[in-house]
């Protein structure tokens, strides 16, 4: 019986969950203001509150709050009218300071593609891949999603998401300080291909690249572990979306991850099965 005591409380032990920091040397969280998109295209605050070449309204902001019906109602980041926030230097579009990493706490994150649209997406030999590096070795990289499977308007293809129904999660591995990275690929004035990798960390970026963010990171309200990255393809400034409507790829990052950890009233348990176990050895060696 009390052996079985010993079992008993071994099968008390509870999941603890485990998550991992954001790391950035000159930006922090900062509310989505709940009038952002009275001020879309203003070349202002926040750095993703852009046009959309997509439609009126179609940027990240405006999909992860819901605040636009032609991509869905969800507000994803908040609970009730708060809209949640997102990581900025609190400077202006294009926010290229704004380096961030994740450090490692748990050993994996899931990840759910919730939208798609970009132009960029053209072949599976070409098309954006999106994913992790380690920033100790930024050759190290993790693909989340892979040239091809992404939406190609032009092409055909790939994922789109509208909100209609988020794609299935999964789970990945992660490393000890790790980044974003996304390889995308677009027509030189010549009909020449390109391929450019940006990072989340821009001084790796590519040309004159170091000087535009290609990520916006927002974290929920509700959640602090839960994030949500919204991806820009394009090169610079384009005339008519600024710096970029951030919906070409969006997608969310739950860091905790459950760990088993026992509480302190397993530890009690425990401790008196022992003690109790190390009396019936004791008694039966009499």
């Amino acid at each position: 019986m009390k052996t079985f005591g010993i079992f008993a409380a071994a099968s008390l032990i509870s999941a603890a969950a485990w998550a991992d920091t954001i790391t950035s040397p000159d930006a922090a969280f900062v509310s989505v203001p709940l009038t952002f998109t009275s001020t879309t295209g203003s070349g202002g605050t926040p750095f993703w509150n852009n046009y959309s070449s997509d439609g009126s309204n179609m940027n990240a902001g405006d999909f992860l709050t819901g605040s636009n019906p032609a991509m869905g109602l969800t507000n994803y980041l908040g609970t009730g009218t708060n809209f949640g926030k997102y990581l900025s230097t609190g400077g202006l579009a294009p926010d290229a300071s704004m380096n961030f990493s994740f450090l490692q706490d748990g050993t994996s994150v899931d990840i759910t593609l919730l939208y798609s649209n970009a132009g960029a997406n053209m072949t599976s030999t070409y098309g954006t891949q999106i994913g992790f590096y380690n920033v100790a070795n930024p050759s190290q990289k993790t693909i989340l999603f892979d040239h091809g499977t992404l939406y190609n308007p032009s092409a055909g293809g790939g994922i789109y998401n509208n909100n209609i129904s988020p794609q299935p999660t999964f789970s990945v591995n992660t490393f000890a300080n790790y980044g974003l990275y996304a390889t995308t690929c677009g027509y030189n004035r010549d009909g020449s291909i390109y391929c450019d990798t940006f990072y989340s960390n821009t001084a790796l970026d590519p040309n004159d690249e170091f000087a535009h963010q290609h990520f916006g990171l927002f974290q929920s309200a509700a959640d602090p572990e839960l994030f949500f990255v919204g991806f820009e393809d394009s090169r610079g400034l384009n005339a008519t979306e600024g710096y970029g409507d951030f919906n070409d790829a969006i997608f969310k990052i739950k860091t905790d991850t459950p760990v088993a950890t026992p509480e302190p009233a397993t530890f009690w348990i425990l401790g008196v099965g022992l003690a109790g176990l190390g009396l019936l050895r004791r008694r039966n060696r009499k």
